[in-house]
């Protein structure tokens, strides 16, 4: 066995830790786990961590029949626009600092209980902070991506690099992003002398 065949195995064995059902299982429907998401940017708008206010927040937050999987029973829940480009005149989420984010979820109703299937959770630090940004993705099945074991992953600054991600569900991602990526007062210097 080639080095390269021993990687993808254990690629193979992290996503299928990462991928186990109750991790992408939820108990409620679509219409239940976009209130849950809701309620939960409202607290943060709340606690003022989002500058977002309510009637924003719910003209952010959408619910509809699924525009990746084109079938009955596919639903998206989408956060913002989707924004490729990074361009901060696209409607986003913003926190206080000067963080913002998107996001976008699949979820699969054919079958109960109800699974999550895709995701992408994109947050954009401000102008001259390193990393720029962070995105965490989970493609759907039949992605190039799974071919490469790689359906669950993140990208820390850069769309060419990509690595496993933590098993986190879209709640505990929108929780960090909401109270766990606090912008240090003093950042450490990015350069380093050889000396």
């Amino acid at each position: 066995m080639s080095s390269k065949d021993s990687w993808l195995n254990i690629c193979a064995e992290i996503q299928q830790r990462y991928l186990e059902p109750t991790l992408l299982e939820i108990e409620e429907n679509s219409r239940q786990f976009w209130a849950k998401i809701l309620k939960c940017l409202i607290a943060a708008s709340d606690d003022k961590l989002l500058i977002n206010n309510q009637n924003e927040i719910r003209t952010l937050l959408k619910i509809a029949k699924s525009e990746v999987i084109r079938k009955k029973g596919y639903t998206d829940i989408v956060g913002g626009e989707k924004n490729q480009k990074r361009r901060k005149d696209i409607p986003h989420f913003e926190r206080y600092d000067g963080c913002w984010f998107d996001f976008a979820i699949i979820l699969d109703e054919t079958k109960l209980p109800t699974k999550i299937i895709g995701f992408n959770f994109e947050i954009r630090f401000p102008e001259n902070y390193s990393p720029s940004f962070l995105r965490f993705d989970l493609n759907p099945p039949a992605h190039d991506n799974e071919e490469r074991q790689m359906r669950f992953h993140m990208h820390p600054g850069s769309d060419d690099i990509m690595i496993h991600s933590p098993p986190m569900t879209p709640i505990e991602i929108l929780h960090l992003f909401l109270y766990g990526l606090e912008l240090p007062e003093k950042p450490r210097l990015t350069n380093v002398s050889n000396e």
